[in-house]
């Protein structure tokens, strides 16, 4: 496994639309997002608009990091076990962003994965992406190995949904755990849930 040897920082506003494109390209062949958005055309036209509101919140309620000068990034969340942060402003305009057809998918992902969602404390990571150029250089790595030592430091745990068997492998190797349960979407792909707790 290729260890990358630049920088990982933590973002600010100013880099929302980067992380939004980087998500955006990132995605675009993801088992998940292509059940979400069945076109190519489609998807390539409101990916950055899909991935935004998440790109949002996170800089609200949790924590953005940028890999080198836009390569990767990654979308962290704390969950307390409490009553989880009020969304409605940066969803508000989902629907008309990308679409009905696609807004009722993402409806039936976001029941799916928020029904199976563990209550106890943990930081979420919704999203991890390295731009399809950089794949297999270890950015993907490096960005978790950052936010891990933190939270190894903090007695922490994390958690995640892994799109494909192989990311999920990739999550393994840094200590995360498959649940017992998979996330099956109607007549689309699976989402193995992971674990993972403070080293």
């Amino acid at each position: 496994m290729a260890e990358w040897q630049g920088t990982v920082r933590r973002a600010s506003e100013d880099d929302s639309g980067v992380v939004s494109r980087i998500l955006a390209e990132a995605f675009m062949r993801d088992p998940v997002s292509t059940w979400i958005f069945p076109e190519y055309g489609h998807r390539e036209q409101v990916h950055p608009a899909f991935f935004a509101p998440f790109v949002a919140l996170a800089l609200r309620d949790g924590e953005v990091y940028v890999a080198g000068d836009g390569v990767g990034a990654t979308l962290w969340l704390p969950v307390d076990g409490g009553d989880e942060a009020d969304e409605a402003d940066e969803f508000a305009g989902l629907e008309a962003a990308i679409g009905p057809e696609a807004s009722k998918r993402f409806g039936v992902l976001d029941e799916l994965m928020t029904a199976n969602h563990p209550g106890e404390p943990h930081w979420y990571l919704p999203f991890i992406a390295v731009r399809p150029e950089h794949h297999g250089t270890g950015i993907g790595t490096a960005l978790l190995r950052h936010k891990l030592a933190v939270l190894d430091r903090a007695g922490s745990a994390a958690y995640l949904e892994a799109s494909s068997p192989r990311n999920a492998a990739l999550y393994e190797r840094l200590g995360f755990r498959r649940r017992p349960t998979t996330l099956d979407l109607p007549e689309g792909p699976s989402l193995y849930p992971m674990w993972r707790d403070a080293l």
